[in-house]
């Protein structure tokens, strides 16, 4: 049981009030109710690239972006040398552009041109690929207007942005990149820069606190803003905001509680739940999973280079030996993650012979392997949850989660 003196301790630490405070510090987007219109968030994205933007940070944004494409996609074809000597100051951005061709009404989201360089970004808050009533989708569509309209010497780069880390482009030459990404390896960045201007910053800071709420119609933040913050918290108080996670799990009705880790988490929730969210490595979810964090899929491990066709993967939990296996689909556009038997082998439908457990991610498929293995022998408890990146591991003893962080 959780103490009132523990609790106490935790909830009056400087930390945790500046987090409570960063929380209910009114953004701008939230006042304009414009959390995640696509618009909006396309706008941002130009002026932030722009190097003439009143940020005052030059070209430096757009270098970040630049390296974080070369990192994911290490078959660009440049380097960081190329990056530092493209003129990138020339670069002018604009926001719907218009692509339409072949009878096709098209707007580019985002578009930098110079002599030099022609970014293409798509970007996707709340919403899957258009097709246009087409078999291809619009990500196509752009690509075919850019490589048919471009000048002699200009390279492209094609940029799919979005706040879900599973969905990709239809058309394979875009890179993929999450808001968690945008937020990590640039916004941040600039936030912390010495010669942001101070407006700048300003604008910086309420976005990021924007990002921070959920998706319409989804239990997933945008991007997690101050996982440093909450990490260093669970670091110092790890068996209260243990024991108050496992409380809150196992009540079914926190707000008639008496227990004080209840009571707490039912005020402090938001709190408590962006600490959860943030220790991935412990939890990555909230209690009774109202909220979870993104989960990288197999096919952004795969285009990264972590995982390869059929690479072998083994699960160890409670004495029993669990085997999954990476699957790619014919069109090598997708990768899978397949949980096999006791022999390694796929596992049939008994009626139709049809194979199953497909996954899109391995702690989905450690849940359902261990109740199936369970189910089999007659045991009756079963797990609901299981963080599946940290348990499964290859043959080289790398955790999906080792993975995840090399790549």
């Amino acid at each position: 049981m959780i103490t009132y003196s523990e609790i106490e301790n935790l909830v009056t630490d400087h930390r945790f009030q500046d987090l409570k405070y960063r929380q209910e510090k009114t953004n701008v987007f939230t006042i304009v109710g414009q959390t995640h219109t696509e618009h909006w968030h396309s706008s941002f994205i130009s002026w932030l690239l722009d190097a003439h933007s009143s940020l005052r940070l030059g070209h430096f944004p757009l270098a970040r972006l630049l390296t974080l494409y070369m990192i994911k996609n290490p078959k660009c074809g440049f380097d960081l040398r190329d990056i530092y000597n493209w003129k990138l100051d020339d670069i002018q951005f604009s926001t719907e552009k218009d692509a339409s061709y072949d009878g096709k009404k098209r707007s580019i989201d985002v578009y930098g041109e110079s002599s030099e360089l022609i970014l293409v970004i798509e970007n996707k808050v709340n919403a899957r690929e258009n097709y246009n009533n087409s078999d291809q989708g619009q990500t196509m569509d752009y690509y075919n207007y850019v490589e048919r309209n471009k000048r002699p010497g200009q390279r492209t780069l094609y940029f799919f942005i979005t706040a879900d880390q599973k969905q990709t482009a239809f058309a394979d030459m875009y890179v993929q990149i999450s808001y968690q990404e945008m937020y990590d390896s640039i916004i941040s960045k600039c936030i912390e820069h010495p010669q942001v201007s101070d407006d700048g910053k300003y604008l910086l800071e309420q976005y990021a606190a924007n990002l921070r709420e959920t998706i319409h119609n989804s239990n997933t933040p945008m991007a997690l803003v101050n996982i440093p913050l909450c990490k260093d918290l669970y670091n110092d108080y790890s068996e209260v905001l243990d024991g108050i996670f496992d409380i809150a799990e196992q009540t079914d009705d926190i707000r008639s509680s008496k227990d004080p880790a209840c009571m707490a988490y039912e005020h402090y929730q938001t709190v408590f739940d962006e600490i959860y969210l943030s220790v991935e490595e412990k939890f990555g979810r909230t209690p009774k999973a109202q909220l979870q964090r993104q989960v990288l899929s197999f096919t952004d491990l795969y285009n990264r280079g972590a995982v390869t066709d059929g690479m072998m993967f083994t699960m160890r939990y409670d004495g029993e030996t669990y085997y999954a296996r990476a699957v790619l689909t014919k069109d090598k556009k997708n990768c899978y993650f397949q949980v096999l038997d006791e022999n390694k082998k796929p596992i049939l439908q008994p009626k139709t012979g049809r194979v199953v457990g497909i996954y899109d991610n391995a702690s989905s498929a450690g849940v359902d392997i261990i109740n199936l293995r369970r189910e089999k022998k007659g045991i009756p408890e079963r797990i609901k949850t299981l963080r599946g990146s940290t348990y499964w591991v290859n043959s080289d003893g790398m955790s999906i989660k080792d993975l995840m962080d090399k790549y």
